[in-house]
């Protein structure tokens, strides 16, 4: 402050006749100057002339921008002044010494002499000092000039930057350039005192204090500044306060901080890329809020991983452990240091481990985990306590088996895996400002696996009704018991934390009805009471849980069994078929788990299981009927019909055909019995004889019952076919005969009823053709039906063997067993022999059936 009194109205009357310069800023936040208008009525109020009082304090003519007006900018300049002030200044014109001390001893003694004259100076004093006040603003009576705060950086790749004013950002945004060096001034001020500041520089650490324009930092050794300090010294700091904020790299702007704090980071590795500073005069209530602007690295953390054991120490933000290995950790410490002077508090934590689950909690470098036991680590939980939790939230994520790195999760809540028996591989933890955002993403930071128990399923059954809710990969319904599923519904909890969200949808192909739309959260798919049965289903996942999970599904159907594993979304069943289902088993299977258990095969069909290509005969697992068995037995005819005739006309032992021998009978039988004698049998001759009128029908009309169905597969249809054959295996030769396995048959009879048990009808040869006059060698037509033919060299079990004569006419037909065997009716019964055989040796060609 002035010296003196006199000194003190000497400068307070220069500013009031002087052209004062008041500092605003423009738009830009650039220093403007305004002339301001001098109150008359303060003119008015001086007492002392104002010419001679500019001469006194040795002014001139003021200058705005010039640092030497008002405002005398070194000590030496200010003593002068004051001194030559009172010099001139005398106690009768008013003005008192600031400083008794300083009074000159006869001046002392003089005015002790006088004291009329001293009261009048006091007098004079009080009143223009009352004067003053009353004229005077605030501003004038605080501040006769604002300093003015100037600054500017050494930025990468751009160098020294323009002089910055109070408030205004030095360096960049958004271009991640870092700083390398600042200076900072203060000028125009009537305080004493400067600015001090220091950097903490990459590689080198907090540098000493610089002040009033030198350069802190480095410049040509593309170095980072990190942090910065920054104060006021002497009188200045008794009236403003310094603040100042800094914009760092991959944070951003941090709050402010004033008066010497640290603001920036230190022990991160990031760099200062831009500054704002403010002087704030104390207590004026335009401060900015300050908070914690420095970020100084205390956190620590190490581990133990399979087969490399203890691993060395890494610090915030950095991987501990190892991706891309499969390496599991099996431990982990974390601690705090370098906390004294900067905050209080600790950190702890927790890990789950392989059959262990959670221990408890460890803090400050204990470790959590085992070693020596190779468990791995499947999820941990971390947490900062006291003062250091208000300035940090402490992120953290790990990277998972078949997952890699999960979403980051912070303060104690859970990251990692629990119910997969997945191993931790690596983690990463980081403090972060109080309040900002997350390093990256914070999804599914956690996931914790479904059980059976999460999943359950109930339904409706033929003859049983609503049937109870079975869990995860439980069987609903019945099997063995021919009985339909008419109808069901699933439920998910999803309650849990860590649990993928989404739902479970569903529907049904209903008998009659079709597919169905989609239910889902326990509605029933299919129907009830009307009694339908389900044919097939989809199931499929929405949502995130679709992400991360498979949904198999396979259904119990009619003659097929078990089909194989569906899942999301595909069709398991049938359509097409009218086949039941009579049971499902549904599991959710986590995406990165194995899928082989559930690779088992075709899950659903709207044609056979095995059907052979269009070209050929196709298989149709429909139960053959056969119409015209009631024909009359007239020249010709053969077959079983015929062989009963010769049986009841005693010819036992011939061929059965309607020959001349054969119909002379007949006539005299019809004589006999007075029927009309025409030679011809019809059904009248035919119960006369005493055959039943079901079998005149029926011998002469006969298919073998289907022994496949939808489900069958080749080797079933050509096992059923050689099954069938099987049956009349020792039945006589009967010419023209294709009946049921109680009675013989020939040779094209034989395939033909093998034919008819596994789905193939070989029309237009049939047996009922076959009983007329010119198709006993039906072996021809067979050879003619569409099916392939094979070279002999590559015959397989149930292929067709044709034989020829010596002049190449096809004469026989016999079905292929194996190892040079065959299946036949000939010369007399039906028989296994060889291929070759003294009865047949010439090999016409190979048909095969099912291809």
């Amino acid at each position: 402050m002035m010296k003196c009194a006199a000194a003190w109205v000497l400068a307070f009357a220069v500013a009031l006749t002087a052209v004062p310069v008041a500092y605003a800023e423009d738009a830009a936040g650039n220093p403007e100057t305004e002339n301001t208008v001098q109150d008359e009525a303060v003119k008015e109020a001086a007492t002392v002339d104002q010419e001679s009082l500019n001469d006194q304090a040795g002014q001139g003519d003021q200058n705005p921008d010039s640092t030497e007006g008002s405002v005398l900018e070194t000590e030496d300049e200010k003593a002068g002044a004051e001194e030559n002030a009172a010099q001139q200044t005398t106690p009768g014109e008013g003005v008192e010494t600031e400083n008794p001390a300083a009074v000159d001893p006869a001046v002392e003694s003089e005015e002790q002499t006088q004291p009329a004259e001293e009261a009048q100076a006091e007098a004079v004093q009080q009143q223009t000092e009352t004067d003053v006040q009353e004229k005077a603003t605030p501003e004038t009576e605080q501040e006769a000039v604002l300093p003015e705060l100037t600054y500017r950086t050494h930025v990468q790749d751009i160098g020294w930057q323009s002089w910055k004013q109070d408030g205004e950002m030095a360096g960049t945004s958004g271009l991640y350039k870092r700083l390398e060096a600042i200076e900072l001034k203060l000028s125009k001020s009537d305080y004493e005192g400067s600015i001090e500041y220091q950097t903490h520089v990459q590689n080198i650490g907090w540098q000493g204090w610089k002040r009033d324009g030198q350069l802190s930092g480095t410049q040509a050794r593309a170095l980072r500044l990190e942090a910065i300090r920054i104060r006021l010294t002497g009188e200045i700091a008794e009236y403003y306060d310094i603040y100042y904020r800094v914009h760092i790299q991959n944070y951003g702007w941090l709050p402010y901080v004033k008066n010497g704090a640290a603001a920036g980071s230190e022990a991160f590795g990031l760099r200062l890329e831009g500054i704002e500073v403010k002087l704030v005069k104390k207590d004026e209530g335009t401060a900015p809020a300050v908070g914690y602007g420095f970020l100084k690295n205390v956190l620590y953390y190490s581990g133990h991983v399979q087969t490399l054991g203890n691993v060395k120490e890494v610090k915030s933000g950095s991987v501990l452990g190892t991706v891309g290995q499969y390496k599991r950790m099996e431990a982990l410490s974390v601690r705090l240091k370098g906390m004294d002077g900067y905050a209080s508090g600790n950190i702890r934590y927790q890990a789950h481990v392989q059959n262990i689950g959670w221990q408890g909690w460890k803090q400050n470098g204990s470790s959590a985990g085992t070693t020596g036991k190779a468990l791995r680590l499947e999820a941990v939980q971390i947490q900062l306590d006291g003062e250091i939790a208000q300035i940090y939230d402490v992120y953290y994520r790990v990277h998972v088996q078949n997952y890699g790195w999960l979403g980051w999760a912070k303060n104690g809540a859970v990251s990692g895996t629990s119910g997969f028996g997945y191993r931790m591989e690596a983690i990463q933890i980081q403090l972060v400002p109080k309040g900002w955002k997350a390093p990256g993403s914070t999804a599914h930071a956690y996931l914790k696996n479904y059980t059976n128990n999460d999943l359950t399923y109930s339904g409706h059954v033929q003859n049983v009704g609503n049937v109870a809710a079975v869990k995860g990969g439980a069987t609903l319904g019945t099997v063995g018991k021919g009985r339909r599923l008419e109808g069901f519904s699933i439920n998910l909890n999803d309650s849990a934390d860590g649990l993928a969200k989404g739902s479970i949808q569903y529907r049904a192909h209903v008998q009659d009805i079709g597919w169905q739309g989609w239910k889902q959260e326990g509605t029933l798919a299919g129907t009830t009471g009307q009694g339908k049965r389900m044919e097939a289903v989809q199931i499929r996942l929405t949502g995130e849980l679709a992400s991360y999970y498979h949904v198999y599904y396979r259904v119990h159907s009619q003659y097929f069994g078990w089909l194989g594993w569906a899942k999301d979304g595909e069709s398991a069943g049938t359509s097409s078929l009218s086949l039941r289902i009579e049971a499902i088993q549904i599991k959710l299977v986590p995406k990165k788990d194995s899928q082989s258990a559930y690779q088992t095969g075709k899950a659903y069909y709207n044609t056979y299981r095995y059907q052979n290509p269009k070209q050929y005969l196709q298989i149709r697992h429909v139960q053959k009927t056969l119409s015209g068995g009631g024909y009359n037995l007239s020249r010709g005819y053969m077959g079983l019909k015929v062989w009963y005739v010769q049986r009841k006309l005693g010819l036992s032992g011939r061929r059965a055909i309607m020959d001349s021998t054969t119909i002379n009978a007949v006539r005299n039988y019809q004589r006999r019995s007075g029927l009309s004698a025409t030679g011809v049998v019809d059904l009248a001759t035919w119960k006369k004889m005493g055959y039943s009128e079901s079998a005149w029908y029926h011998l002469g009309a006969y298919a073998s019952p289907l022994k496949t169905n939808p489900a069958s597969t080749r080797s079933d249809c050509i096992e059923a076919m050689i099954s069938t054959a099987y049956q009349y295996l020792g039945n006589p030769y009967i010419i023209g005969a294709s009946g049921d396995p109680n009675h013989g048959l020939d040779c094209s009879g034989l395939v033909m009823q093998a034919l008819y048990s596994a789905g193939i009808d070989p029309a237009p040869v049939s047996p009922i053709r076959h009983s007329r006059p010119g198709y006993e060698y039906e072996c021809r037509n067979l050879w003619n039906l569409p099916m392939k033919h094979v070279p002999y060299s590559q015959r397989q079990r149930g292929d067709l063997i044709f034989y020829k004569s010596a002049n190449g006419t096809i004469i026989h037909v016999a079905i292929y067993l194996g190892n040079n065997r065959v299946i036949e009716s000939w010369p007399n019964k039906v028989v296994v022999w060889p291929v070759q055989n003294s009865h047949r040796s010439l090999i016409a060609g190979v048909a095969r059936p099912f291809v």
